[in-house]
């Protein structure tokens, strides 16, 4: 029962947010463009309810749920899409654990972590969590004019961690926009957190992951 709670948290966390529901910014910055993380400016954000080290570029800022929404409203383009974003940061709110979301307004790039009761995820549960989400995006597509394509999802099982990560490529063929989205179930050290990052590129943000001490 609590794994299955936990994966359609994973699903929805993942299936509710589309394209981006606000306009690329401008300029890419330094994080976008190298694979080295110690060539970024960056900052290790504590999260003491927790006890996790999350190690993200300097760029992003950490905003309260009211705050994120307040800014999203001055810089939507799309109201469809926002009821969406909204209706996802809702459900992640009521997740058990914390919910924590920073912003990086260079690149409007949105990062979220929740914390979730401890639970290991085995390559099977990878692959039932895949197959929903796959299922949830076909019927998102026949609701929407968004389309999905998988870039790749993998599991890695180290013996004491286990990561289970999905990048989805997303087009709004209406608005002719498109959004990547990365997703990251990860547990170790007794704790799982569901990471989800929401860029209008492909990010590999594979470095800052493996920095992050839980």
């Amino acid at each position: 029962m609590v794994l299955r709670k936990t994966i359609v948290g994973v699903f929805y966390v993942i299936l509710l947010s589309s394209t981006s529901c606000i306009e690329i910014a401008k300029g890419i910055n330094d994080w976008t463009q190298t694979q080295d993380v110690n060539e970024v400016e960056s900052k290790m954000h504590y999260l003491g309810d927790d006890g996790i080290k999350l190690f993200l570029p300097v760029t992003f800022k950490n905003y309260p749920t009211i705050d994120y929404l307040k800014l999203l409203d001055s810089l939507v383009v799309d109201n469809k899409q926002m009821e969406i974003e909204r209706t996802r940061v809702k459900f992640m709110r009521e997740l058990e654990g914390n919910h924590y979301i920073y912003f990086d307004n260079t690149v409007n790039a949105t990062f979220t972590l929740n914390t979730v009761p401890y639970l290991p995820i085995y390559r099977q549960d990878a692959k039932f969590i895949l197959g929903m989400m796959r299922k949830g995006q076909e019927q998102m597509s026949e609701e929407t004019e968004l389309v999905y394509e998988k870039i790749t999802a993998k599991h890695n099982d180290n013996g004491t961690t286990q990561i289970f990560k999905a990048i989805f490529k997303v087009e709004d063929t209406k608005l002719r926009q498109q959004s990547f989205q990365h997703a990251y179930y990860i547990s170790s050290n007794n704790k799982t957190v569901l990471i989800h990052l929401l860029a209008p590129f492909q990010a590999n943000f594979d470095p800052y992951i493996e920095k992050m001490i839980m």
